[in-house]
């Protein structure tokens, strides 16, 4: 956490003289972003500073007040800092609904801001909220969220300020976040704010107390029926081969993606009715679901398909249902896979060349131990339905000879001395 009030932390320096512990005049949530506006003691330089939350936790990001300078330490993060210099520069004046939901009064709040512009990172940054619930049980926990995250908020905390905005608008910063923010914190004795990490611990975090759905129990894995559940998306694919990929940079360059995507989601689809006639040949008697965002083509005789064309939170409730059924789910690298994986027992991605930098960035990593190598599996962007099945498939036929050698029967350091505990 870092103290905002009173006596706020200050690690800052300033970008022109290097200075150490500028004046801090106030904290501001502009949307995405929390900074420090800054004059520098030594040389007098007005500035903004990025906290040490988020993807900039190890990222610090300055920018002149008056010069509209970005200073920056790595050239090559230029996602983050294009992102912040945008945000500033077209800081928007319009008016933002906000709802202040109280469920409790608290005098000493840590404030977790979840508010990006990409589903992925708002879920990532939101698993926080169990840290603080259960560590900091002397601190009302504050949630600053997207409209469209209102059904996941967990039970315990003691505020939400919920943002009306669509995630896209968020890539701006909003003069009506920050004045919100701003005179709401007036009324708090003590504040801190959440590092909001980007990548969290989940082992430690049950998606029951975000979603109301228990994930699948893994004493019952052997006893279920084996069931597997395809997470499509229509917008990023599976490819047959490299042609198909090609197609799709074509189509991306000439912004002919709408047409481009109903071709490419067929041949899609074909993989996936591949993939399910694998499984079923060598496991009859399973169950196969079909769940995501779009309803391209079809999946009859092969599948329940629970495709929608529009997502609400009930929506949301039926998939997180059937993936907590699923012993297996499978899908290409992506946000969405984030709530599946913290919900079924294990997964198979499909995962693109070009995201081999955000691996495991999109699992929501149930396990600490060797499991994490047994359950999360990984095929590339060509790969065919054969490998596919395979692997899908064969946590159903290992998984108990892996449990037992490599979980159940094994020893493990007891003390810091020599003493060794076998499990038995």
């Amino acid at each position: 956490m870092i103290r905002l009030k009173p006596d706020p932390q200050n690690s800052f320096t300033c970008p022109e003289c290097r200075a150490g512990q500028p004046r801090i005049h106030e904290f501001r949530i502009q949307s995405i972003n929390v900074v420090a506006d800054c004059t520098c003691v030594h040389c007098g330089f007005d500035f903004y500073q990025t906290l040490p939350v988020g993807h900039t936790t190890d990222y610090s990001l300055r920018i002149g007040k008056k010069n509209g300078k970005l200073y920056k330490p790595d050239e090559n993060r230029t996602w983050l800092s294009t992102s912040f210099l945008k945000a500033h520069q077209e800081k928007q004046k319009r008016d933002v609904a906000i709802e202040k939901i109280v469920y409790k009064k608290c005098d000493h709040v840590v404030v977790l801001n979840t508010l990006d512009t990409l589903y992925g990172h708002v879920l990532l940054k939101l698993y926080n909220a169990i840290y603080h619930l259960d560590n900091q049980t002397d601190k009302g926990l504050v949630l600053i969220i997207p409209k469209i995250f209102l059904w996941l908020i967990p039970e315990g905390c003691a505020e939400v300020w919920v943002v009306d905005l669509k995630l896209s608008e968020l890539v701006y910063g909003y003069e009506a976040i920050e004045n919100f923010v701003s005179k709401e914190l007036e009324r708090f004795g003590e504040v801190y704010l959440s590092k909001a990490y980007s990548h969290p611990d989940f082992s430690q975090a049950n998606i029951a107390r975000f979603t109301g759905v228990s994930p699948f129990d893994l004493k019952k894995f052997s006893s279920l029926k084996p069931t597997f559940t395809f997470v499509l998306r229509e917008d990023r694919w599976w490819f047959q081969a490299s042609a198909d990929y090609w197609f799709y940079r074509v189509c991306r360059k000439l912004k002919i993606l709408n047409l481009g995507s109903r071709i490419l989601s067929e041949r899609q689809n074909a993989l996936v009715r591949k993939t399910i006639g694998h499984i079923k040949k060598e496991i009859p008697d399973s169950n196969i679901y079909v769940v995501g965002l779009g309803k391209t083509g079809s999946f009859e005789g092969y599948a329940v398909d629970e495709r929608q064309w529009n997502v609400n939170p009930s929506v949301e409730r039926v998939w997180c249902s059937i993936y907590a059924q699923s012993h297996v789910v499978i899908g290409v690298h992506g946000s969405n896979m984030l709530l599946p994986t913290a919900h079924a027992a294990g997964c198979v991605e499909v995962l693109p060349e070009d995201r081999y930098g955000n691996m495991v960035q999109d699992l929501s990593v149930r396990y600490d131990n060797r499991l994490q190598l047994f359950f999360y599996r990984f095929a590339d962007q060509f790969s065919k339905p054969t490998s596919i099945a395979e692997k899908a498939v064969d946590m159903i036929r290992g998984y108990e000879l892996f449990y037992n050698n490599m979980c159940r029967n094994v020893y493990a350091v007891k003390t810091p001395g020599n003493d060794v505990l076998v499990h038995q």
